[in-house]
């Protein structure tokens, strides 16, 4: 078994590899540390695999075992995305431990060759997750989950509460004063826009997440695949438009992506005009949880390279979205 850049004991992983049945002789490559540890596996057979390795605390095995469920009953509806590899006891959630007595779950997903739509110039993509999205709205609408089903919600506490999933935006008080004040108003709006919208079942229901950064892959042939489904919860359906959409919010070609993303969203699937309105809100809601992220994973090395370009563009950020507000009153 070989490394690279490995944050996990070795002993650790292998342990993974051996309860999934793979040889020690398998090739692991670091991939990403983010909210989880994730390596592509080369078997000796010649296989490639992804392994996650759960941070821990983050979800309960009855969590991971539903986000699995979900994306079952979503590739049985022709939604791509990875399958999970069972142990060699059947299971598709392992526990693996390492010799200093560090345990963690794990699963072994089969992998999927694709570019983050990020890389990617066209905006044919940016129409395909559209459809691809709003197929996933609906069948989901029409899902009946096991009566053991639980996901964490991304509710508008959850979100922008006083308590925040994933910790308060400004801890360490980086922000200037007036800059501070400006984000605290943005959450007050957001939360009171958040509590109008309301949870109805035309707008609420479970969701990715997470359609950011690499986990939207575009192959060769432009197929569009979704993975890393952690995150996944009930929310609003906007909330995948704006994770989507805001690594691109404050540069150029953000108006040409989301106008082919609802275009692609609205072949299949109805979106009022209403909501559509308040995506400022919904991407606004997503800095505000990215900003906590950014602080209560500092050790990552992807909350390292965001933290200066999140914190340099919030100030902008929340005067235009303020703006916004006050010209669009609800």
């Amino acid at each position: 078994m070989s490394t690279d850049a490995d944050p996990l004991p070795a002993s650790l992983i292998g342990d993974a590899l051996a309860r999934f049945g793979l040889r020690q002789q398998a090739r692991v490559t670091f991939i990403r540390h983010g909210e989880n540890t994730t390596y592509r596996i080369t078997a000796t057979d010649g296989r490639r695999l992804a392994l996650r390795i759960h941070r821990p605390g983050y979800q309960t095995l009855p969590a991971i075992r539903s986000e699995l469920a979900w994306m079952a009953s979503l590739r049985g509806g022709g939604v791509l995305t990875a399958a999970p590899v069972p142990g060699i006891d059947g299971n598709l959630v392992q526990t693996a431990t390492g010799d200093d007595g560090s345990a963690r779950t794990a699963v072994l997903f089969e992998w999927l060759d694709g570019v983050p739509i990020n890389a990617v110039g066209e905006l044919e993509p940016w129409e395909r997750l559209g459809e691809l999205v709003a197929r996933i709205h609906s069948l989901t609408a029409r899902w009946r989950p096991p009566a053991w089903f639980t996901r964490p919600a991304w509710d508008a506490q959850a979100l922008v509460g006083e308590d925040p999933r994933w910790g308060p935006p400004d801890p360490h008080h980086a922000l200037a004063p007036a800059d501070a004040a400006a984000l605290e108003a943005c959450r007050v709006e957001v939360l009171r826009r958040l509590e109008r919208i309301g949870a109805g079942a035309d707008r609420f229901g479970l969701i990715h997440a997470d359609l950011g950064f690499e986990n939207v892959l575009v192959s060769d042939d432009g197929t569009v695949a979704i993975i890393d489904f952690d995150d996944c919860g009930e929310s609003w359906y906007m909330l995948d438009f704006a994770v989507a959409l805001y690594p691109h919010s404050t540069g150029d070609g953000f108006g040409e992506r989301r106008d082919a993303l609802i275009m692609g969203y609205r072949r299949t699937r109805e979106l009022p005009d209403e909501l559509l309105a308040e995506l400022p809100t919904f991407l606004m809601a997503r800095r505000i949880q990215t900003l906590g992220w950014l602080f209560s994973r500092s050790e990552t090395a992807h909350a390292a390279r965001q933290h200066g370009t999140r914190l340099r563009s919030t100030p902008r950020a929340t005067r235009d979205y303020l703006a916004w507000a006050r010209a669009n009153p609800s």
